[in-house]
C-alpha cells in the first residue's frame, strides 16, 4: 500500500479509481434494489407488485448481464478497453431516467435488464484493464478496486435508501455515470491494447503516464518486456478454440472459472440483496433494525475489502483464498443452524438474534477479504492477450448463469422451505470449492503477466507433433 506514495504508484491508482467507478455503479444497481424492497411490497409502494414480481425486478438484471459479456469479449480487442468501459455510462444514464419518469413493473423490468446490460460489460472488461495499467508490485492491491468498488456501490444505496424517497434514491444513483464520464475520460488506454494493434508510441506515452514518467529507462524496459509478450501471444489470433486447444489455457480457464463460481455459489449476490429481507427474519424486536444492520454489514465488508487489498500482493492469491472458502463455509452453516432452530423447532432464539447477524456478516467480510478480490486478479492476470477478452466473457456469462440461479431460487426455498435451507448450500459449496483450491489453485503474486504466461506454458509444454499439425494447417 505504500507504493500510493510514489509518482508511480499515485497515477495507477488514480487510473484504478476513476475505471473502477464503472464497477461502483454497477454496485449501486445491486444495493439498490435492498432498501426499496420492503416498501415496494407495502400497501404505500411506489410500484405495486406482488412477491413474485419483486423477485424476478431483484434477478432480471442477470438476464442482462448475460448477454453483453459475449460480444464485448470480441468488441473489448477491437474498440479497446476504454472504449468498452465508456459505453456504459449512457446505459446507466437512460435507465435512472426511466426509473424517475415512470411507476410500471414491466418498465422496471426493462430497467434492470439494461443495468444487466451495463453491468455484463463492467464484468467482462474492467478485471483486464486494471491488471495490464498495473506494475507486478501492486496488480493484486489495484485488481481489489473492482471488489472494493463493486461493495462501495451497495453500501451507498444501504445508507442512503432507507432514509430518502424512492425518487432521491434515483437522483443519487443517477450521479455515478455522469461521475464516471467526466473522470475516466481523462485516463489512458491499457498499453497492452495498444500494442496489440501496433501503436507501440501510444503504448509507451501511456505507459510513461502510469508509471509517472519517474525513470524513462525503466519504462523503456518494461514497455519492451510487454511487446515481447504481445508479440508472441498475438501470434496466434485469439479464438474459441484456442482457449482450450492447450493445456495452459484450460488450466487457467480451469482456475479462474473455480474461483469465480465459489464466490458467486457462496451465495454472495442473493445474500446482498435479500440482507435486509434477511435480517428482519430474525425478528428481534431491540437493537438495531433490519436496514442498519444491512448497513453496519456493508460498511464491514467494505473494510475487509481494503484490508484485502494491502495484503493480497504480500500474503498471496491462495492462503486468502483458502482461508476465505473454509471460512464462509463456517459462518453459512452458524447462519443455517441458527434459522432452522428458529423455523423448524420450538426454541426461542429470538434474543440471539445476534449470531445471525455475525455469521452473515462474518461471511461477508470473510470473502471479501479473499475469494472477492482474488477473482478479479486471476480473471486479468492468467490468461494472454490474445485469449483474455474472449476468457472474461466466458467467466462473466458463467457467474451471470450461477448469480442468477441462486438469486431467484434463494426467495423460492425461503418461501416454500425456509432460509435454513439456503445457508446449508451455500456452506456446503465453499467446502466443495476449498478443495479445489487446495489442489488447483497457483501462486502468482508478484509476477509480471509475461512471467505468469511463461509458467503456465513450462508447466504444460507444448506437444511437438500437433503444433506441426496445425501450423502446416495455418
Amino acid at each position: 500500500m505504500l507504493a500510493i506514495l510514489t509518482p508511480s504508484g499515485r497515477r495507477q491508482y488514480a487510473a484504478a479509481v476513476c475505471s473502477s467507478i464503472s464497477v461502483l455503479m454497477a454496485g449501486s444497481t445491486i444495493g439498490w434494489i435492498t432498501p426499496i424492497l420492503v416498501g415496494l411490497l407495502g400497501p404505500d409502494s411506489e410500484v405495486p407488485m406482488t412477491a413474485d414480481e419483486s423477485s424476478w425486478v431483484a434477478s432480471v438484471i442477470e438476464v442482462g448481464n448475460f448477454v453483453t459479456p459475449l460480444p464485448f469479449g470480441l468488441l473489448v480487442d477491437r474498440w479497446g478497453r476504454k472504449p468498452c468501459l465508456l459505453s456504459i455510462a449512457p446505459m446507466y444514464i437512460v435507465s435512472w431516467l426511466l426509473v424517475l419518469a415512470t411507476r410500471s413493473v414491466l418498465v422496471l423490468y426493462f430497467v434492470r435488464f439494461v443495468q444487466g446490460l451495463a453491468m455484463g460489460v463492467v464484468f467482462t472488461v474492467l478485471p483486464m484493464y486494471l491488471a495490464e495499467i498495473a506494475g507486478a508490485d501492486i496488480r493484486g492491491a489495484l485488481s481489489a478496486f473492482f471488489q472494493g468498488m463493486w461493495y462501495m456501490g451497495i453500501l451507498t444505496e444501504y445508507c442512503v435508501g432507507p432514509y430518502v424517497s424512492y425518487q432521491t434514491l434515483a437522483y443519487v444513483s443517477l450521479a455515478f455515470p455522469l461521475i464516471f464520464l467526466l473522470t475516466f475520460v481523462w485516463i489512458p488506454e491499457s498499453p497492452y491494447y495498444l500494442l496489440m494493434k501496433g501503436e507501440e508510441e501510444k503504448a509507451g506515452v501511456a505507459l510513461a503516464w502510469l508509471r509517472g514518467e519517474s525513470s524513462p529507462a525503466r519504462v523503456s524496459e518494461e514497455l519492451q518486456s510487454m511487446k515481447m509478450s504481445v508479440e508472441k501471444e498475438m501470434l496466434r489470433k485469439g479464438s474459441w478454440n484456442d482457449l482450450v486447444s492447450t493445456a495452459a489455457n484450460r488450466k487457467a480457464l480451469l482456475i479462474v472459472l473455480i474461483a469465480a463460481l465459489a464466490e458467486i455459489m457462496s451465495g454472495i449476490t442473493a445474500i446482498l440483496t435479500y440482507a435486509s429481507q434477511t435480517f428482519g427474519a430474525a425478528d428481534a424486536k431491540e437493537g438495531l433494525t433490519p436496514d442498519e444492520c444491512t448497513i453496519l454489514m456493508g460498511l464491514l465488508v467494505l473494510m475487509a475489502t481494503v484490508f484485502a487489498g494491502g495484503v493480497v500482493d504480500v500474503m498471496g492469491r491462495k492462503p486468502l483464498m483458502l482461508a476465505s472458502a473454509l471460512g464462509c463455509a463456517v459462518c453459512e452453516l452458524i447462519a443455517g443452524v441458527y434459522y432452522f432452530l428458529q423455523e423448524k423447532t420450538s426454541i426461542d432464539v429470538t434474543s440471539y438474534r445476534w449470531v445471525a447477524f455475525s455469521s452473515i456478516t462474518g461471511y461477508c467480510v470473510i470473502l471479501s477479504a479473499g475469494l472477492g478480490p482474488v477473482v478479479a486478479t486471476f480473471q486479468g492476470e492468467l490468461f494472454p492477450s490474445n485469449t483474455r477478452g474472449l476468457a472474461s466473457a466466458v467467466v462473466a456469462i458463467s457467474v451471470t448463469i450461477s448469480s442468477f440461479f441462486w438469486m431467484k431460487l434463494y426467495q423460492v426455498i425461503a418461501d416454500h422451505i425456509g432460509i435454513y435451507l439456503n445457508y446449508f448450500l451455500f456452506s456446503l459449496c465453499c467446502l466443495v470449492s476449498s478443495v479445489f483450491i487446495l489442489f488447483l489453485v497457483p501462486e502468482t503474486k508478484g509476477k509480471t503477466l509475461a512471467e505468469i504466461q511463461s509458467d503456465l506454458n513450462s508447466a504444460h509444454p507444448p506437444k511437438p507433433k500437433k503444433m506441426a499439425a496445425n501450423e502446416a494447417v495455418l
